[in-house]
Formats: C-alpha cells, sequence, structure tokens
C-alpha cells in the first residue's frame, strides 16, 4: 500500500515555482562568473644588440710598416743577412721581424710558433728564435723561444709571448743554421707561422 498522500495543486505549484526561482538563480550566477574573468594585462620589453670585436696580428720587417699577412700568399719575406742565399756547413744566417697586434684589435693575444720547410737543404738546417729589443736586433730579451730545431720537426711552440697592449710590439729574430752535412747546391724554403689567440679584452 502507499502511504504517500496524494499531492494537491497548490504543492504542485510551489514546487514548479522554487525550480524556476533555483534555475534563474543559476543562471544568474553563471553569468557573474563570467565576468570575473576579465582582467588587465601589461608587458615590459627589453632589448640588447650585439656585435663581435676584432682581432688580428699584423708583421713587419722593418718595424714601421705593418701588414697582415694572411692568407700565405701574403707571407713577409724575411731579410735575412746575405749569407742566407750562400750557406756552407756550419754556417749561421739571422733576420728580425717586428709583430705587434692590429690597431683595431679588442683583445690581448697569446702566440705560438711553428714551422714547415720544403727542399733538399731542410733536412739540414735548424732554427732558434729569440725575442729581442728592437728591429735591429739588440739586446736579447728573456732566453730563447726556440732553441736549435730542425725546420722539418713540425713541432708548435704554444704560449711563446703575448701583446697585452695595441702598442706594444714583439720583436722576433730568426737565426737559421746549415748542418755540417749541406750539400753544395741544396736549397730550402722554410715557413714560419705565428697564430694568435685572443685573450681578455683591451678596454
Amino acid at each position: 500500500m502507499n502511504s504517500q498522500s496524494p499531492t494537491s495543486p497548490e504543492d504542485r505549484t510551489q514546487r514548479r515555482r522554487k525550480l524556476l526561482a533555483i534555475t534563474a538563480g543559476g543562471l544568474v550566477l553563471g553569468v557573474g562568473a563570467a565576468v570575473t574573468l576579465a582582467a588587465w594585462t601589461d608587458t615590459e620589453v627589453a632589448v640588447g644588440d650585439f656585435a663581435a670585436g676584432q682581432f688580428a696580428l699584423e708583421s713587419s720587417t722593418n718595424g714601421t710598416t705593418f701588414t697582415d699577412t694572411t692568407p700565405p700568399e701574403n707571407a713577409l719575406t724575411l731579410s735575412f743577412d746575405e749569407l742566407a742565399q750562400n750557406l756552407s756547413p756550419d754556417d749561421q744566417a739571422s733576420a728580425v721581424y717586428a709583430v705587434p697586434l692590429d690597431q683595431a684589435s679588442s683583445y690581448q693575444a697569446t702566440v705560438a710558433g711553428s714551422v714547415s720547410a720544403t727542399g733538399s737543404a731542410a733536412d739540414n738546417l735548424t732554427y732558434t728564435v729569440q725575442q729581442v729589443t728592437d728591429i735591429a736586433g739588440g739586446t736579447t730579451v728573456g732566453g730563447a723561444l726556440v732553441t736549435g730545431e730542425a725546420v722539418t720537426a713540425g713541432t708548435t711552440h704554444e704560449g711563446m709571448f703575448t701583446l697585452d697592449a695595441l702598442d706594444e710590439i714583439v720583436y722576433l729574430k730568426v737565426s737559421v743554421s746549415a748542418d755540417s752535412d749541406l750539400g753544395q747546391g741544396e736549397t730550402a724554403s722554410v715557413t714560419w707561422n705565428l697564430t694568435g689567440t685572443s685573450g681578455e679584452s683591451l678596454s
């Protein structure tokens, strides 16, 4: 048996009114939630400009006129004394050249050196490199940078010297010696390479 009492028309009318009221309230709440999502935004923008510095070495045989000798076809021709073209066993010929930073450089340099050689006399030649005080080959500065090494050795000498300022010039005296086995009429072409690695900023 159903113990619930029949619903009167008045009760049904009241329920319907409550449901409509709840639904209307829900719609109002929904609109209110959408409004609260609105917000202001603001953006701050920062930019930076960048440019690479410059770095190069130069060289000179007279200490006054400097040039960039890259690529190899622009190589500096060292002014060895006349003996270089008329060597006999145990003779030695020398030349001095100057190396500064290119004046547009932005950085210090640490300089490494290496030598390569071709020709029939190459196996009979050794070389020494010293730092001197001027282009005339005056006083030696410190110990030899390279001593009695074969021009065919292919050794790279790291950190031979440094250039710490645009007005600094390093003068290098290169001496080539023939050994006792040098044959008559033999010739050789020797190339000295200096490679600078940029260091701290000059500014």
